[in-house]
Order: C-alpha cells, then sequence, then structure tokens
C-alpha cells in the first residue's frame, strides 16, 4: 500500500490507506456503532413514514381519483427540490435532532414509494375492480385482500432505491444540524484533519448503504419465493 502513495505522490495524511483506514474503523469501533445506530434510527424512522405516507396518498387516489393530479403533483414537486435547500429549512422548522433526519429522509424517499404503491395498486386485474365495486366492498377491505397484496411487488422495488437514498438522507441531516451520526462524525473528523477517522466514516456509510440494499433484497428474494412477480416489474413514471 506504501507503493500506492509513492505511484499517486498522494501522502498518507490526504490519502490514508486502506490498511490505515481498516486500523482507525478497528480503534474507534464502538464510535462508529454508536454513531451508526443514530444514522440508522433516522433512515428507518423516516423510511417507515415515508411509505406509509405513500400508501396513505395512494388510497385517497384510489378512493377519490380526481385527487391524482393534486397528489402527484405536489409529489413531483417536493421530489425535485434539492435537499441541501430544503434542509435548512427543515431545521429551522422542526430543530436540530432526529426530526430533521427523518423529515430529510422522507422528502428524498416518498416520490418513489408514492410511483411504486400506485403501479402496485393499479395492478390489481380489472376484473377483481369491478368485483369490488359491484359488491360495494369498502376500503379497509379492498386494501386488506387486494390492494396491498397487490403492491407488495411494486414496493418492494421501489424500496431497493430509496433504502440507500434513506441513510445519505439521514447523513445529509447530520452534516447540516450537527446531530450525533455518522454524517457529523465526517465533519468532525475533516475539521480536525483526523484524516484515517474521516475515511473509517466513510467507509461506515458506505457499509449502511449496503446493508440497506441488501436487506431489501433479502426480502425480495423471500416476496419471489411466496409468489410475487418483483423481478418482473419495472418501477418509473407513470404514462
Amino acid at each position: 500500500m506504501a507503493d500506492l502513495h509513492l505511484v499517486t505522490h498522494i501522502p498518507w495524511y490526504v490519502l490514508p490507506t486502506p490498511v490505515q483506514t481498516a486500523e482507525t474503523a478497528g480503534d474507534n469501533l464502538s464510535l462508529l456503532l454508536q454513531r451508526s445506530a443514530v444514522t440508522l434510527e433516522g433512515a428507518v424512522l423516516g423510511l417507515a413514514a415515508a411509505v406509509v405516507l405513500a400508501i396513505a396518498m395512494s388510497l385517497t387516489i384510489v378512493r377519490w381519483p380526481v385527487a391524482e393530479h393534486v397528489i402527484l403533483t405536489y409529489a413531483l414537486l417536493i421530489r425535485t427540490l434539492p435537499i441541501i435547500g430544503v434542509a435548512p429549512i427543515v431545521t429551522l422548522v422542526s430543530g436540530r435532532g432526529l426530526a430533521t433526519s427523518v423529515l430529510c429522509v422522507m422528502v428524498i424517499t416518498v416520490f418513489s414509494l408514492l410511483i411504486a404503491v400506485t403501479q402496485g395498486f393499479d395492478s390489481v386485474p380489472a376484473e377483481v375492480k369491478e368485483l369490488s365495486e359491484l359488491y360495494a366492498t369498502p376500503l379497509r377491505r379492498r386494501l386488506r385482500v387486494t390492494l396491498l397484496p397487490g403492491a407488495v411487488a411494486s414496493l418492494l422495488q421501489g424500496l431497493r432505491t430509496t433504502a440507500p437514498l434513506a441513510v445519505l438522507g439521514s447523513l445529509l441531516a447530520e452534516w447540516l444540524d450537527g446531530f450525533p451520526g455518522i454524517g457529523s462524525l465526517m465533519i468532525t473528523a475533516n475539521a480536525d484533519q483526523e484524516v484515517e477517522l474521516l475515511m473509517a466514516a466513510c467507509l461506515t456509510a458506505v457499509v449502511l448503504s449496503l446493508v440497506a440494499y441488501v436487506l431489501v433484497e433479502a426480502a425480495t428474494s423471500l416476496a419471489a419465493r411466496r409468489g410475487y412477480q418483483v423481478d418482473q416489474m419495472a418501477i418509473g413514471a407513470r404514462g
């Protein structure tokens, strides 16, 4: 690894070697684990809140189709806002802390999840929809029997992309408001010129994103074994 610095002419205090980064991560393992728990808390709560909100908005569209244009328009507007500009406003509204991380994650992920859930609801066969309307099936029963089962595969596809983004949203909130997670550790390490610790924190952030993706992949494989056509569905904009 020393040869790498000789070839690139980058000193170790600018770019530590992988060995130095691994050693620093091992020496600060308890700190990294503690900060990771904070980051994951914001990511998980924010993503869960985004899923609930996406399902609620999709149900509103099912119940009142006239609301579809309004909901999708505002959801798209929120999605196009630069999170780096929204996060300070969120901080002013919610204060510094977990709420900021949750709200930032929601802003980043809710639109993709809304599209995924709405596509899942639309995938219910037309015959089933007509039968439900014919017998005036209550929305709660339709949700339990047809809508949610039909949206499982689509929702998992949406989570494939939004789960790693949730970690990014939580990190970004910590960068801006100093909430004691991996993100704020990066800022502190950079300010103190602790490059090895900074690289260890970056490596931890990558691992957290990979873990989020792998967990969704595991859930997707389980759903596929139970008969859901997960891999055959594509999540995109609705025509």
